[in-house]
């Protein structure tokens, strides 16, 4: 809440209650005179003040640039505030870890090399090379490390998008 506008606006309100109800005691009728139209239409005026006052936060120093607040405010509090954690961490696939077939989307586990619904070969996370049983376990050929472990360059697919022709990536 900022005190200083809220106030202005307060008085303003004030001002205009005032304004409205002057022409009893001054005249002893109710009458609409310029007093009364003017306290009338700065009557909203004054409640839109008190509302952005009190919705507005409190600066330490008034500056010229922010009439209803101050503009290095928010940088202050972006400075003081606390980095949030990153919720969206990336883990390091193990080479246990079963994945799922790209064609028929059948999970495969880590020491099975081809599908077991299409009988496609499984592709390798690192290159995108088909994998082999190779030494005793699934491996990429090109460089025979675990797929997790893999160094090859990584390939170029021609990628379909849904109901669209081939791009290269």
């Amino acid at each position: 809440m900022n005190r200083r506008v809220t106030l202005v606006g307060l008085v303003l309100f004030l001002v205009a209650i005032a304004l409205v109800i002057s022409p009893i005691p001054l005249t002893g009728a109710e009458r609409i005179t310029s007093l009364f139209e003017i306290g009338l239409l700065s009557l909203p005026l004054g409640l839109v003040i008190v509302l952005l006052g009190l919705a507005t936060p409190n600066p330490g120093v008034t500056t010229v640039g922010g009439a209803f607040g101050n503009p290095d405010e928010n940088v202050m509090a972006r400075q003081t505030r606390r980095p949030t954690a990153t919720t969206h961490v990336r883990y390091a696939s193990s080479p246990k870890e079963p994945v799922n077939c790209r064609h028929c989307y059948t999970l495969i586990p880590w020491d099975v090399a081809e599908c077991p619904r299409c009988h496609r070969r499984r592709e390798c996370r690192g290159c995108g090379r088909p994998l082999f049983y190779l030494s005793g376990a699934v491996r990429c050929a090109p460089c025979v490390r675990d797929e997790v472990y893999c160094s090859c360059p990584k390939l170029r697919r021609n990628v379909v998008p849904p109901g669209g022709r081939p791009r290269a990536l």
